[in-house]
């Protein structure tokens, strides 16, 4: 059965990429919304649903996904996935999706920052309660308000209590502006918790994209230019699953699902309030806790231009 996707699919530009002719491969996971693809060469993509975030390997059908096993096969002929499952996706007529690019020019001066992200505080105090590592969100602001780091912390998840005494030295590494004291500190959150993507993943990869994009606003901090992060990602690379590894080096490059490069770009331009709190509201959406750990990670990113 041939599906016509039409106008409404989109393709990252990723994805765009992935689509050639006589590319296979095989399902990797499939869960409810999302099917991953990996490609016999070890390239990543997602089939996703509407409603998810769009990221450069992301491809949204304007029909319903199909139901797919793990392990079965696809193909690829022309702009059309041949799924295994008797299923043709045409893509030919998709739109291309690029995330938005910091203005640089319009980029805030860097005695501002500590200001509005403590005026966060406040905005945080009237969205839901925070799930998973956005725990350590009103925490990382205080320090960015100058009242920690905080050595006692309690919390039922013990997922989190494993985690607390390395981000409590991340955040001290951050405001010393030592990224290889964080990469130190931050070996022990690689694959922590369950699911597809780890919580402590999740939280790195929030702080490699800050990391990423504070170095793009702020090309004069050469403490911001790390060139063994590369190295250190592909180091770790057995230590999680491959959808988590993927995601890490792609935030490490600059390459974030859309509401955090949103909420990145609002916070280092001078967007209006209203703006940050819709990127925050659409990324803690993200998975069960996704979007909380991505956020925790790049707030605590932000600390690594603040100066105490």
């Amino acid at each position: 059965m041939v599906v016509c996707t039409g106008n409404d699919s989109i393709l990252g530009m990723a994805a765009r990429g992935w689509l050639f002719e006589g590319q296979r491969g095989r399902v990797l996971a499939a869960v409810t919304h999302a099917i991953y693809l990996l490609s016999e060469d070890g390239d990543l993509v997602w089939l996703a649903t509407p409603d998810s975030p769009m990221h450069r390997r992301c491809i949204q059908p304007s029909e319903p996904l199909p139901r797919l096993s793990v392990d079965s096969r696809f193909s690829i002929a022309g702009q059309s996935i041949d799924l295994e499952a008797g299923t043709i996706l045409d893509f030919s007529s998709s739109q291309i999706w690029e995330n938005s690019a910091l203005p640089v020019c319009d980029v805030i001066a860097i005695e501002k920052l500590p200001a509005k992200l403590i005026a966060f505080y406040e905005i945080f105090q009237s969205i839901e309660t925070p799930n998973g590592f956005g725990s350590f969100v009103p925490l990382i602001l205080q320090i960015a308000a100058g009242k920690g780091p905080f050595t006692h912390f309690q919390s039922e998840n013990m997922v989190i209590m494993a985690a607390w005494q390395n981000i409590d030295r991340i955040a001290r590494s951050c405001i010393s502006h030592d990224f290889n004291a964080v990469l130190d500190e931050a070996e022990s959150l690689v694959g922590l918790g369950e699911g597809l993507t780890p919580s402590g993943d999740d939280f790195l990869g929030g702080l490699f994209f800050a990391r990423s994009l504070l170095a793009c606003a702020y090309p004069n901090l050469g403490y911001l230019q790390n060139p063994d992060l590369e190295g250190w990602i592909e180091s770790i690379r057995s230590r999680t699953n491959l959808i988590s590894y993927v995601l890490l080096k792609d935030n490490n490059s600059g390459h974030a699902l859309e509401p955090l490069n949103r909420f990145g770009i609002a916070v280092l331009t001078d967007h209006m309030t209203e703006d940050v709190i819709l990127a925050i509201s659409d990324l803690i959406k993200v998975g069960h806790s996704t979007g909380w750990g991505l956020l925790a990670g790049f707030l605590m990113g932000m600390l690594l231009v603040i100066q105490q």
